[in-house]
């Protein structure tokens, strides 16, 4: 599998995060890392303990700035007016479907996935790790700018490349493959 590296990467204060829509990869050097999908300013997210419908993205970004977790924020443009209109009901609805996360049956891609795959077509569903869906998603022109919080000692000449990894990996607790 061919890496992925996510380049022009901004600091967050170039951004407006409580406006449009943001793939967030947290603890982004974790394996894996805990994604959320961030909705005009308002965060959704399953966790092996439950699920975050609608919390506040600001109050996230205290806990980020606080605990210096390396966090990435990918925008998603690019969504006609009826899919923004639509979008929250949208997001909302697939995320009351999960639960929570359930080691070797249900990650918390699962339904960020399943949003993606509404909005861009049923290929998406094929990814099974945010480096397999955010290629995906940016052949279908569908990224935008990419913001970092704690993250400047990571990044070299702007870029920052997606840590790969197998579920064999997740279930042994094994390296990342690209190391």
């Amino acid at each position: 599998m061919a890496n992925f590296a996510l380049r022009n990467i901004l600091p967050d204060k170039d951004s407006d995060f409580n406006k449009g829509v943001f793939v967030i990869l947290f603890n982004v050097t974790a394996i894996p890392p805990h994604l959320l999908l961030s909705v005009d300013g308002k965060i959704y997210s399953i966790t092996d303990s439950g699920k975050q419908m609608g919390s506040s993205l600001e109050k996230f970004l205290v806990f980020i700035k606080r605990k210096k977790n390396p966090t990435i924020f990918i925008e998603w443009v690019h969504l006609t007016s009826l899919q923004l209109d639509n979008f929250s009901n949208l997001t909302i609805d697939v995320f009351k479907k999960y639960d929570r996360v359930v080691e070797d049956k249900v990650s918390c891609l699962f339904p960020i996935r399943e949003v993606v795959s509404k909005v861009l077509g049923n290929e998406m569903n094929s990814a099974n790790f945010i480096f397999e869906l955010l290629p995906m998603m940016e052949k279908a022109n569908a990224l935008g700018k990419v913001y970092q919080l704690n993250m400047e000692e990571l990044i070299t000449n702007g870029e920052f490349e997606l840590l790969t990894y197998t579920n064999i990996n997740l279930r042994e607790g094994l390296q990342p493959a690209t190391l």
